[in-house]
């Protein structure tokens, strides 16, 4: 399989999991999972994250003085007057200023549920793709939590670099670099793509004790990255290293302590040197 085509069956699972696809794409990607064990168990591996998702992140509400906010501006509009339709002898007639105020009153309710449908939807959506965001840590870090609830930090499992790296290339853009850092204590455990600005990126797996340090290589010129010299920074209680060489960013999430993610930092560096593999195009 050629990396275009793994490009486009990843698009293609990502949107059946958010039901993008037509009735035909629908059909076709079913004929896909039936005839496809590998894609089959991918989607259903990914279908239990969005379920985690679903079941254990927060969903923010819309706050209620923005909708006492917009139900009093609605309240205070003036009501256009609309022709009303001659009454039955029999039938009740509600005076028109009973009317205005019952309109006006609906109309608040109204804007108050979309400011909630819109504020929930909003949440939702914002638990299945990252927000925009102009540095791309945020996004890594939040791959990192939804990998932490699924319990399956990587898509492929070995320690075996020569493993992890064609598995790696054949499905991303980039071949960047792969250090053996077992020794000072740090093994590799696996590798997962990471979905970068809609370009499929390497992300490496390591094990330190019972935590986990997942480092994403990515090109320099890459939408949202910008270089660092191995410092810690934490963002959502996660802490975050960055650094560069002449080819790639290297941007590492992990849950363990700065010293322990600073050490890391320092062994990945003097272990793999700069990347001699360019990226794909």
């Amino acid at each position: 399989m050629t990396d275009r085509d793994a490009n486009e069956r990843l698009l293609r699972l990502n949107a059946a999991l958010d039901g993008e696809l037509d009735a035909m794409g629908s059909l076709a990607f079913e004929r896909e999972l039936r005839d496809d064990p590998a894609i089959a168990a991918q989607y259903q591996r990914l279908s239990k994250l969005r379920d985690a998702v679903r079941r254990h992140a927060p969903r923010e509400a819309a706050p209620h003085a923005l909708a006492d906010r917009i139900a009093a501006m609605t309240a205070s509009a003036p009501a256009a007057p609309s022709p009303q339709p001659a009454a039955a002898p029999s039938a009740t007639v509600v005076p028109f200023r009973r009317r205005t105020w019952l309109d006006s009153r609906a109309m608040a309710m109204a804007a108050s549920l979309g400011v909630l449908g819109f504020a929930v939807g909003a949440g939702l959506t914002s638990l299945r793709t990252p927000a925009g965001s102009p540095d791309v840590a945020q996004h890594l870090v939040s791959d990192f939590a939804r990998a932490e609830i699924a319990g399956q930090p990587f898509d492929v499992a070995s320690s075996d670099r020569h493993t992890v790296k064609p598995w790696l290339a054949n499905r991303t853009t980039v071949s960047g670099t792969i250090v053996d850092l077992a020794p000072e204590g740090f093994p590799l455990v696996g590798g997962r793509v990471t979905i970068v600005d809609r370009v499929p990126t390497p992300t490496l797996v390591y094990r330190h004790n019972e935590h986990v340090v997942a480092v994403t290589e990515l090109p320099v010129d890459a939408k949202g990255v910008r270089g660092g010299t191995g410092g810690i920074e934490t963002i959502d209680g996660y802490h975050v290293a960055r650094w560069s060489d002449a080819n790639l960013v290297y941007v590492a999430v992990s849950d363990m302590d700065e010293k322990a993610l600073g050490e890391f930092v320092e062994a990945f560096r003097h272990g793999g040197g700069p990347a001699t593999e360019p990226t794909r195009p």
